[in-house]
């Protein structure tokens, strides 16, 4: 990762790996329907009230920030995206129901052996505090080759349109699903000689406050041969 010359307007534009993933396909899946703004690169400690030449020079520290280069990880970049609250919000909205780390289970038998969910998250500082966030919500499983994600909505296979059936699907590639709730499946693994048992993440986005919550998912091996 590098930084941008900010004395000039410049606007550097890459696909992330999700888009990169669609766009490979080939299969009419890569469409950019909306965008998000982030601010990952802004101190806002640097606010300065006290500055000697008045309120225009308040902000000037933060204006002459250097501005970060675009990387294709979504891990690590548009992590803090601007979202849009009422006059006098003083707190910025929670996600709560979704627990810090989830396991499931594979069976020797070749079947789910346990699964997570139905994981319903609500949403806390906001207009009617505690309820489901009005557009609901997002759940992305960062690598479906160990676990994949359904939902009312979307029940995680091929749904038509050349999409991925992420129920049979071994790629290591990210599942997005979108509903008031998910729930995570195992995959098929081996437990050869003891391995550790693999990890994804969860993450969860309200999609009207920007809400967000990461978990980890732990993929177990049952021997009930």
């Amino acid at each position: 990762m590098g930084y941008l010359n900010n004395a000039t307007t410049v606007l550097d534009a890459i696909l992330t790996k999700k888009g990169r993933e669609l766009l490979a396909r080939g299969q009419n899946e890569f469409r950019i329907t909306k965008f998000a703004l982030a601010d990952d690169e802004v101190d806002y400690s640097l606010w300065d009230p006290g500055h000697p030449l008045g309120s225009d020079y308040y902000g000037q520290v933060i204006e002459n920030l250097p501005l970060l280069e675009p990387t294709p990880d979504t891990n690590t970049i548009m992590r803090y995206k601007l979202v849009t609250r009422a006059v006098g919000t003083r707190k910025m909205s929670t996600l709560i129901g979704i627990e810090s780390a989830y396991t499931v289970q594979w069976s020797s038998l070749g079947n789910e052996a346990s699964t997570a969910g139905p994981i319903t998250p609500t949403t806390t500082n906001v207009p009617n505090d505690g309820t489901t966030d009005p557009a609901g919500y997002s759940f992305t499983v960062l690598n479906s080759s160990i676990a994949y994600l359904t939902s009312p909505s979307n029940d995680g296979g091929a749904g038509g349109g050349g999409a991925i059936d992420y129920t049979a699907s071994t790629q290591n590639i990210s599942q997005t699903v979108f509903g008031n709730s998910c729930t995570i499946h195992p995959k098929a693994i081996n437990d050869p000689n003891g391995a550790a048992d693999p990890t994804s993440t969860l993450i969860v986005t309200g999609l009207s406050y920007g809400a967000t919550f990461a978990s980890t998912i732990t993929v177990g091996f049952v021997d009930e041969s």
